[in-house]
């Protein structure tokens, strides 16, 4: 698989998780507390914005976005302090956050790695030298 398909997949599955975020906040039994749907909706809309960010441009930072994005829904039940007896809205922040922590995760090591190659001795110069002499 190519790098860019690779890529293109890994925004893809970040655009999907952000969609199903914020389709979930019209059913997830949460009450009446609006900051758990709120926080899920937000991030998710953010996620997913992040994602098309990422297919229309050829910036690398979304990687870090989508990390950053990631562990901010996953955390999100424990630093905002859900209610007890959310478990649902607590897995899908949980789940949510892993996946797209995850997929940012492996954006930013496959540029360390494209970065690592590109930059690899490929002929000294004497080795070119003697070709170019030949």
């Amino acid at each position: 698989m190519s790098d860019n398909f690779r890529e293109v997949m890994r925004d893809a599955l970040v655009l999907v998780t952000g969609v199903v975020l914020v389709t979930s906040t019209i059913w997830l039994p949460v009450g009446d507390d609006t900051g758990v749907s709120g926080a899920i909706l937000i991030l998710g809309m953010v996620s997913a914005g992040t994602a098309l960010w990422a297919m229309s441009s050829a910036s690398r930072s979304s990687h870090w976005a989508h990390v950053t994005l990631g562990a901010m829904l996953a955390l999100s039940p424990v630093v905002l302090a859900f209610p007890a007896g959310l478990i649902a809205a607590d897995m899908f922040a949980l789940v949510g956050g892993v996946i797209i922590a995850a997929m940012g995760v492996l954006g930013v090591l496959d540029s360390a790695r494209a970065a690592a190659s590109s930059s690899t001795l490929v002929a000294s110069s004497k080795q070119v030298r003697a070709r170019v002499a030949r």
